[in-house]
C-alpha cells in the first residue's frame, strides 16, 4: 500500500516501505518548522478519503498520535503522565498547542505506531486510543 506523508505549509512525499518511512522521519526528527516547534505530520493512505494518523514527532520527551478514521482519538500510553505544559507542534497552516492530555506518547512509541500503520494499514495496537482526550 502506498501512503502520502504532509508536513508543514506544503511539503510532502509518496512512501510505499516502512524504510522508506524510517528514512523521513529520521529526517524530520533532526529539523524544525515555524517558530521551531516540531513538526506534525500527515500519514494518509494515497487516495483515500478519509483514515490516517497524525503524529507530533521531533520534541525529545513526548510525541503525539490522532487517528484520522472516522472514529478519531488521541493514542495514549496509560503509563505516561501528562506533560506539565502544553507542547507546540508546527502543524502546517497554523503552529498549535497541544494540550499535556495529547502528548502522553513516547517519541520511540509514536514512531512504532507509524509503522505499524504502515505494516498494517490499520490502527497501530501500541496505543490505547481516547476519543474524548
Amino acid at each position: 500500500m502506498r501512503y502520502m506523508v504532509h508536513w508543514g505549509l506544503d511539503n510532502a512525499e509518496r512512501i510505499s516501505s516502512s524504510a522508506q518511512l524510517e528514512r523521513l522521519l529520521t529526517f524530520l526528527r533532526s529539523v524544525r518548522g515555524r517558530d521551531g516547534a516540531p513538526y506534525s505530520i500527515d500519514l494518509i493512505p494515497a487516495g483515500a478519503g478519509n483514515g490516517g494518523l497524525q503524529l507530533g514527532i521531533g520534541h525529545p520527551d513526548r510525541a503525539f498520535v490522532l487517528a484520522l478514521d472516522d472514529v478519531g482519538g488521541f493514542g495514549l500510553q496509560d503509563e505516561m503522565e501528562p506533560w506539565p505544559e502544553p507542547i507546540t507542534f508546527d502543524c502546517g497552516p497554523v503552529v498549535l498547542d497541544f494540550k499535556p492530555a495529547w502528548t502522553r506518547i513516547k517519541p520511540s512509541t509514536a514512531i512504532r505506531a507509524a509503522h505499524e500503520y504502515v505494516g498494517t494499514g490499520a490502527r497501530p495496537t501500541c496505543l490505547r486510543f481516547d476519543p474524548d482526550a
